[in-house]
């Protein structure tokens, strides 16, 4: 496209200003404070109008910066033609968007279209206007270069559909806001929070030491107490019995009643705890057992998580056999390719030594052309010889006629002499023209000898140069095939210019190969672990004489509880031996079979009873005493309980944030590396085209720098690449100017822009401004540009 005319009604300080743009080159050399950079403003604007976000820095800002100095109509017209059709720009700003007016006219009809609508630059440009401003745009001090979304969706023929790169920012930075959040070492992070949170509990925790031995304490004191509260009622008791023996003789059958109940309950209890012995044949597993095994359910289950996560799509695995099948046996390491890089690279120089013969070549044929062998002609001097015949032919007419004819007797003397005189010019002219025609062919064959020499010279350099040709042919040829070797071993043939296209080809296979591989490695390693789990599981129902089916979780489950009712009924045998033994052992049941006579008399019964009383009224009141103090250390025990499962709900949010933060960095991992590969597929065109602009500008051909996937350059200073931040400002705005051409050239293969340059090179020394002035000569018979500049040392 190229611009053809603007007019400025009123846009900051510039009022009622017209210009007519040409093609090529249009010089502004204006003195500072003109307008220059309002100017280049005025241009961007006219295409996509001022931003309306309202964020630091934005074009909003601009609209008050503009604002007419002088007031009138805000705005004005721009006249550009875009694949062979004229346009008008109009455009009138008021103080907000709402208030902007946008036209566009055909200047073939002067009527007003809607090829476009407001939105114009996006439109043309495939750009917003922050990245416009970052390549065709190129400001003074600002000539920094800096990828983004829109300038990589334009760079992949991405944007009718570019919603995945251009959200790529602002999801890396929700997934980094999101992580900041969480982070374990930022202080405002939750997990860093949650951190400080445990350790505090814990430490509180270990407060709760002291308490808890005195509550020990104070328990060892209870059951003493209480063991001898026990005692003496068994005292008590046999004492009362013993008081009663004699009296309640007819109790006795009733204990034995009730002692035979107690052993038939022991036996029901027994024989329902053998019947759980045939469900467990092997051993009843423990608790701790069944909290280890409910773990490793769990774990299969993120592990059969994990394993479908990683599997492959049958897309997937096709690729994967392939390229299994392409580098299984050898595959190509970074040396290598990078060799085949450089050779490739050197083949182009070799190409274009060739191209630069052909023109020495055609530079001697012209020459040659030019020196052409010049028409030899020996004058022959006709007139004199014809006059010096006609001469001698007159004089000896005259002789003749001066003897012959009487009538000239008179004058025989005077026409005899005239005869002769005439006979001798004759004779004279004859003789001259003979003198001189001999001179003109040695001056003929002094010519023909030089041009012969001259002809030689320029023949020798042709063949040297063809020779040379001949040798770089040779080369040329020779790093094709073994280029066309190394990739046919990987299947990929390509030749010519696509060599270097499959050499980036194979090194994006290489790298999809080396990623699927090691997901394929993880889901193997998460398989195997899968099945040691399971079978660990299977062995472990196997010990307990129990086969788990499919469901595992579920087998297990009812294993636990099985298990759970066995120990049930085992605790309920041991209930019931306990009361059997008890009873046996308060009511002596062999003394209750026999004949049992009191040795001692009512009253001393009653004595003994009533100082065993009194014991237990002491006991009594110890074990109150000791359940109060106990009341107390419980307040504090119930506190630290709270602490223990304050720690454990801690304890697992940390674990499930921690959880989350992983994934949120692999996340953030595989978003990157998918936008490199990605950023991967225009790197070439772009690297061509720094290295182009950067060889024009320094005139340095030796590759010591860099370009990445991100459209960074790095220059190597001492041995290592290094990020252009460290170098001078002149040579970060040399590097900016190259990736920006670069960058527009890789964007508009076909129909270019037009480049804005506001005094870019402010920056750079002589000798690079007269190579930046050569460089715009040369990109002028593709681009149009607006060159604005201050100083004429800058002039191009």
């Amino acid at each position: 496209m190229r611009l053809l005319s603007c007019h400025v009604d009123n846009f900051g300080k510039l009022s009622d200003l017209h210009i007519e743009f040409q093609d090529g080159v249009n010089l502004f050399h204006e003195p500072n404070a003109w307008g220059k950079s309002t100017l280049a403003a005025f241009l961007r604007v006219m295409f996509y109008g001022f931003d309306s976000k309202r964020e630091s820095g934005s074009f909003d800002k601009e609209r008050v910066v503009y604002r007419p100095w002088q007031g009138g109509v805000y705005g004005g017209e721009l006249d550009f033609t875009y694949q062979g059709r004229n346009y008008r720009i109009s455009r009138t700003f008021g103080k907000t968007e709402k208030t902007d007016e946008f036209h566009l006219y055909d200047l073939a009809t002067n009527l007003e279209c809607h090829d476009f609508s407001s939105d114009i630059g996006s439109e043309l440009f495939g750009l917003d206007s922050a990245s416009f401003k970052r390549s065709a745009f190129i400001a003074q001090n600002d000539c920094e270069c800096s990828s983004t979304d829109a300038i990589n969706a334009k760079l992949g023929n991405l944007v009718e559909n570019t919603n995945d790169i251009n959200n790529f920012d602002s999801a890396q930075k929700r997934i980094h806001d999101r992580m900041n959040k969480l982070s374990p070492d930022r202080a405002t992070g939750s997990i860093k929070k949650r951190t400080n949170m445990i350790t505090l509990l814990t430490e509180e925790l270990r407060g709760y030491e002291a308490a808890e031995q005195g509550a020990k304490e104070l328990r060892e004191k209870l059951a003493n107490k209480q063991e001898q509260r026990k005692e003496l009622t068994e005292i008590r008791s046999q004492y009362a019995k013993a008081l009663q023996v004699a009296s309640e003789e007819s109790r006795r059958e009733s204990l034995k009643q009730n002692y035979q109940v107690l052993c038939k309950e022991e036996k029901e209890a027994k024989q329902k705890a053998e019947s759980y012995k045939e469900i467990f044949p092997g051993r009843v597993p423990k608790d701790q057992e069944f909290v280890e095994k409910n773990q490793e359910v769990q774990m299969l289950s993120v592990l059969k998580t994990t394993l479908y996560n990683l599997g492959l799509t049958e897309e997937e695995k096709a690729q994967y056999d392939m390229l299994s099948d392409k580098f299984g046996d050898k595959k190509p390491d970074e040396c290598e390719i990078e060799e085949q890089d450089k050779e490739l690279e050197r083949l182009g120089k070799l190409k274009e030594e060739r191209t630069q013969l052909e023109t020495k070549i055609s530079y001697f044929e012209a020459l040659a052309i030019k020196g052409e062998k010049p028409e030899y002609t020996v004058k022959k001097y006709t007139p004199v010889l014809c006059c010096g015949v006609i001469a001698l032919l007159l004089g000896l007419v005259g002789v003749a006629l001066t003897f012959l004819l009487p009538a000239w007797k008179p004058y025989f003397l005077p026409c005899l002499l005239s005869s002769v005189v005439a006979a001798l010019l004759g004779l004279g002219l004859i003789a001259a023209r003979n003198l001189l025609y001999s001179g003109s062919e040695r001056k003929e064959r002094e010519e023909k000898r030089k041009a012969a020499e001259e002809e030689k010279k320029l023949h020798e350099p042709v063949e040297e140069i063809q020779k040379t040709m001949e040798e770089a042919a040779k080369e040329a040829e020779k790093i094709e095939q073994e280029a066309m070797t190394f990739l046919g071993q990987y299947h990929i043939f390509s030749g010519g210019t696509d060599l270097r296209s499959g050499l980036y080809e194979l090194r994006g296979q290489l790298h999809e190969y080396e990623r699927m591989k090691a997901r394929v490695d993880k889901s193997e390693a998460a398989r195997e672990e899968f099945d040691d789990i399971k079978d660990g599981l299977m062995k472990f129902g196997w010990e307990a004489g129990l086969e788990f089916g499919e469901d595992i979780a579920a087998d297990l489950s009812r294993m636990q509880m099985k298990a759970a009712e066995y120990r049930l009924a085992q605790e309920a045998v041991e209930q019931a031996v306990q009361k059997r033994e008890q009873f046996e052992k308060e009511y002596r049941i062999k003394e209750l079979a026999a004949i049992e006579k009191c040795p001692y008399s009512l009253d001393e019964l009653n004595a003994m009873i009533s100082d065993v009383d009194e014991r237990m009224e002491d006991v009594r009141e110890a074990i109150e005493q000791y359940n109060h103090q106990m009341e107390d250390l419980q307040e504090q025990l119930d506190a630290r309980d709270e602490k223990e499962q304050q720690l454990a709900i801690c304890e697992e949010e940390q674990k499930q944030e921690k959880h989350l933060y992983e994934t949120l960095s692999l996340t953030q991992d595989f978003l990157q590396s998918a936008k490199e590969q990605f950023s991967a597929r225009y790197l070439g065109p772009i690297e061509g085209g720094f290295g182009k602009y950067y060889e024009l500008l320094t005139g340095d051909n030796s590759k010591n720098w860099m370009v990445n996937a991100n459209i960074a350059v790095q220059m190597k200073e001492q041995g290592e690449m290094r990020e252009t931040k460290w170098l001078s400002a002149g040579y970060q705005d040399l590097l900016g100017i190259c990736m920006r051409l670069a960058l527009v050239d890789a964007m508009y293969p076909g129909e270019k822009p037009f480049l804005v340059l506001d005094d870019p090179f402010v920056n750079l020394d002589e000798e690079k401004v007269i190579h930046g002035n050569e460089l715009l000569r040369k990109i002028s018979d593709e681009y149009q540009i607006l060159y604005f500049t201050c100083h004429s040392s800058r002039n191009p």
